[in-house]
C-alpha cells in the first residue's frame, strides 16, 4: 500500500522516498500479535552545504598532497644518506624529516584553541621544514640539478601551507576570560589525574610492604605514629626528653641492677607479619606445604583475601629457596 501520496509536502522542498515500518497488531481470541509493516513515505532532503563540501575537497587534497611529500622526501633524503649507511636505514631516516614537522602540526592541531600553547609546536614545525627542505635541496645539489632540488623541496612547504591555512580556518579566537576559564579547568583535571596516580602507586608500595616487610616494617610504623602523636599535642603538655648520659658502670660491692639505665619503652605489635609467621613455621617443620602455611597465617590473625595464598607462596620462596625445587 502506497501512502506517500497523503503525505502533505512543503512547497519548494525537495523529498525522496523511503519506506519506512510500523507495528500493526492483530487480536484474535484475545492472544495479540504484532508485526511490523513497511509503507512508503516522503523524506525531505536537506540542501547541499557547499561549504562543508569545499572543505571536504580541500582536506582530501592536503592529506593527497602530504603523501606525495613523504614519499618525495622520503626518497631524496634516502638517496643522499645511502651514501653514508645501508638504503634502507637511509630510507628510514628519511621518514623522519617528514614526521617531525607533521606531529609538530598534530600538536598544533590540538592547542588550536590556546595560541600560547600552540606557538612552540609551531615554531618547530617551521624549523624541522626548514631541515627538510635543505636535505632536498642538497640532494639535487649533488645530482647536478639545484633547480629541481629547489622545486622538490618545495613540495614539503605547500604540503605545511596548506595545513597551516586549514589549522586556522578550525582555530576558534576566544576572550581572555573563557580562555582563562578553560585553562583553569585543564589545569583542575589535570592535577586530580596527577594526584590519583600517585596516590594509587603509594598505596600500591604500601600493601606490599605490609604483606613482606615483617616485624621491621610494624616496629617503624609504630615509631612513626608515636612521634606523630607526640608532635600533635600542644606545646605546654609536651615534656622534653632528658639529653643522654654515658652508662655509670656498677660500683665495687653494689648490685648491677641498681646502675644500669632506663630501658626504653617498646611499642608492642599485636600481630606478627607474614614473613616473621613463615619463617617461624618452615624453622620447626622444613616440609610444611604452602596451603599450612597459609592456615598458619589466618591463624596469625591475617584476613582472608584473594591473593593471601600467592603472597605466602613467594614469602615461603624467599625465606627457603630451595622449596622451588620440591
Amino acid at each position: 500500500m502506497d501512502e506517500a501520496t497523503d503525505q502533505p509536502r512543503i512547497p519548494g522542498v525537495k523529498y525522496r522516498k523511503i519506506t519506512r515500518h510500523r507495528e500493526e497488531t492483530t487480536v484474535i481470541d484475545g492472544v495479540p500479535s504484532t508485526r511490523k509493516v513497511p509503507y512508503v513515505a516522503w523524506e525531505p532532503v536537506p540542501p547541499r552545504e557547499w561549504d562543508e563540501m569545499i572543505l571536504r575537497g580541500v582536506i582530501g587534497l592536503a592529506v593527497v598532497i602530504t603523501l606525495i611529500a613523504v614519499v618525495a622526501t622520503t626518497a631524496s633524503v634516502g638517496g643522499l644518506l645511502s651514501k653514508m649507511v645501508p638504503e634502507p636505514v637511509a630510507y628510514g631516516m628519511g621518514v623522519v624529516f617528514t614526521a617531525s614537522w607533521l606531529s609538530c602540526l598534530a600538536l598544533e592541531w590540538l592547542s588550536k584553541i590556546n595560541p600560547d600553547q600552540a606557538q612552540p609546536a609551531r615554531i618547530a614545525g617551521w624549523v624541522a621544514l626548514a631541515i627538510s627542505m635543505g636535505a632536498v635541496f642538497t640532494y639535487g645539489h649533488t645530482l647536478n640539478q639545484p633547480w629541481a632540488g629547489g622545486f622538490g623541496a618545495c613540495i614539503d612547504l605547500l604540503s605545511k601551507g596548506l595545513w597551516a591555512l586549514l589549522i586556522r580556518h578550525h582555530a576558534v579566537p576566544l576572550d581572555e576570560g573563557v580562555a582563562h576559564w578553560v585553562t583553569q579547568q585543564e589545569q583542575k583535571l589535570a592535577s586530580r589525574e596527577l594526584l590519583s596516580g600517585r596516590l594509587l602507586r603509594l598505596n600500591r608500595r604500601a600493601a606490599y610492604q605490609r604483606a613482606v616487610g615483617g616485624v621491621e616494617y610494624q616496629a617503624a610504623g609504630a615509631i612513626l605514629a608515636s612521634a606523630q602523636a607526640t608532635t600533635s599535642l600542644p606545646p605546654a603538655e609536651q615534656t622534653p626528653e632528658p639529653a643522654p648520659s654515658a652508662p655509670v658502670p656498677p660500683a665495687a660491692g653494689q648490685g648491677g641492677d641498681e646502675q644500669q639505665a632506663p630501658v626504653p619503652t617498646v611499642t608492642e605489635i599485636d600481630r606478627q607479619s607474614i614473613a616473621a609467621i613463615v619463617r617461624e613455621v618452615i624453622a620447626q617443620n622444613p616440609k610444611v606445604s604452602d596451603a599450612d602455611l597459609v592456615t598458619a597465617v589466618k591463624t596469625a590473625g591475617h584476613p582472608e583475601r584473594s591473593n593471601l595464598a600467592d603472597t605466602v607462596r613467594r614469602t615461603a620462596l624467599r625465606v627457603d629457596p630451595s622449596r622451588k625445587a620440591s
